[in-house]
């Protein structure tokens, strides 16, 4: 920068003004040193911002306990550029274009991917089929408990859609309820969650904490349990 204040400082000698810019520059280099670092700070967080990651807050309980409400994270913008969208993925989506749930004032949401267009989504005693195959990879799938809406528990992802569950099923409103998310509405891939700090790590499609565990647990005896008395009746 030391050969562009010099060159500046030939360009401006020729006028009043240039020469008191000048003379007060070399006078406050200091001052001039820091805005330069501050702008070209800036301008590096608007291009990492445009271009590579992004923070966002949680805002509801629908990812419920992978992610909590007031949890804060980084979305990757640029991944999807180099690999595709796989199932189990936590993708943040632009709800414009989607009807039922666009609104100014909530233009993105967060959910995780379980069906690609043409697939054949099912939901089985809790279980997410996939072109009649059970979804095992992330293991979230098998741990995780799902619900049907209204009586439905099959589901055909449109072309060019992408079918988006919330993790907490039974308080989400998701592809079960509105249909698909259009492919080109994706924002990026949740990876990071830098906020609290007890809870600081890589998002992995981890499994969900013990107690979601214990539920499908106690629903997996009741249902064993009422087998069992029906065959001994």
């Amino acid at each position: 920068m030391r050969r562009f204040y010099t060159l500046l400082a030939e360009k401006l000698k020729y006028y009043l003004w240039g020469r008191a810019l000048v003379n007060h520059m070399s006078r406050h280099y200091r001052l001039y040193e820091n805005l330069e670092a501050l702008y070209t700070a800036l301008i590096l967080a608007l291009l990492i911002k445009a271009f590579l990651f992004e923070a966002y807050k949680i805002p509801s309980a629908s990812m419920m306990n992978t992610l909590i409400e007031g949890d804060r994270i980084f979305v990757n913008k640029f991944s999807y550029n180099f690999s595709n969208i796989q199932a189990g993925d936590i993708i943040v989506f632009k709800t414009k274009g989607i009807d039922e749930i666009y609104s100014p004032d909530k233009p993105y949401y967060i959910k995780r991917v379980v069906g690609f267009p043409n697939d054949r989504i099912e939901i089985r005693n809790g279980n997410i089929f996939r072109n009649g195959q059970l979804m095992t990879d992330p293991p979230f799938f098998l741990e995780n408990y799902y619900t049907d809406f209204y009586g439905r528990d099959t589901f055909i992802v449109p072309d060019g859609e992408l079918f988006v569950f919330g993790d907490n099923s039974r308080n989400s409103s998701d592809s079960r309820d509105w249909g698909g998310v259009p492919i080109e509405n994706v924002m990026g891939k949740a990876i990071f969650r830098y906020w609290p700090p007890s809870r600081i790590g890589f998002l992995h499609g981890e499994s969900v904490n013990s107690t979601l565990s214990r539920e499908r647990n106690t629903r997996e005896r009741y249902h064993n349990g009422n087998r069992a008395n029906a065959a001994e009746r």
